[in-house]
């Protein structure tokens, strides 16, 4: 099951790709150009984990969408199976973790389409139920389209300094603002990426500070407003973007 909802398209680095948890370092750059997450900012936050081997890495982020279920993009878990994926809820240090949970189910929208990243969001099932506490708790879905020209919040563990690969300590935050998709659309048009054009209703786009954005590892992260009643609520996830410059 899938309600309608916007897909955030970062105008920013294109955002693939694993981080070995081994990685995580002290440094004063952050989510590229972002900051520390003061601690219960996003408590809804998820650290998506592979496991290949022995090794373990961050792979994309995520939220809370109940005590079973998380959202994140598609194409974190396409082609990957349950038993190859875990979560980690309830930390903002990049190496602990309050609650882990295995993976049950994973489901892919119906209509993914992975060269266009059409529809790219999907939902895993956790095995057991998230234990909810002051550091954890689901996150609500705006349920309509994002008003443009909002100021959103991204939070995510994907790299600091996309040349030196670069891993965040604790998570990272950072500020953007909703475009239309029209306007979207004709920036694109523009740039190395003309075959997602047009950005369709099922998409949002957001408008990123220069020099700054999400990068590899911030994928399937949640990006969120601020209501008229100081409400938190989910309106996008990463799915893909530009180079950062």
């Amino acid at each position: 099951m899938f309600l309608h909802f916007g897909i955030l398209l970062l105008l920013s680095h294109g955002l693939l790709g694993e981080v070995d948890v081994s990685e995580a370092v002290d440094g004063d750059t952050r989510i590229v150009g972002g900051q520390d997450a003061p601690p219960g900012t996003a408590k809804y936050q998820v650290s998506i984990r592979i496991h290949i081997g022995e090794k373990e890495g961050h792979t994309c982020g995520g939220s809370i969408l109940n005590e079973e279920y998380v959202l994140t993009a598609a194409h974190c878990i396409h082609r990957k199976r349950a038993d190859q994926l875990s979560i980690v809820v309830g930390s903002q240090e990049f190496n602990k973790g309050d609650q882990r949970y295995k993976i049950k189910k994973l489901v892919l929208h119906e209509k993914y389409y992975r060269r266009y990243l059409r529809n790219d969001i999907a939902i895993m099932q956790i095995e057991g139920k998230i234990k909810y506490n002051d550091m954890v708790q689901p996150i609500e879905l705006l349920k309509e389209m994002a008003p443009i020209g909002k100021k959103c919040l991204l939070t995510g563990f994907g790299y600091t300094d996309y040349d030196k690969l670069t891993v965040p300590k604790y998570l990272q935050m950072l500020e953007f603002i909703t475009i239309s998709n029209d306007n979207c659309t004709e920036q694109l048009k523009r740039s190395p990426y003309p075959r997602y054009v047009p950005v369709d209703e099922g998409q949002l786009c957001v408008q990123r500070p220069k020099n700054k954005g999400a990068c590899k590892g911030d994928s399937g992260g949640p990006l969120v407003i601020q209501d008229d009643k100081n409400k938190t609520l989910q309106i996008g996830v990463v799915s893909w973007g530009s180079k950062i410059k």
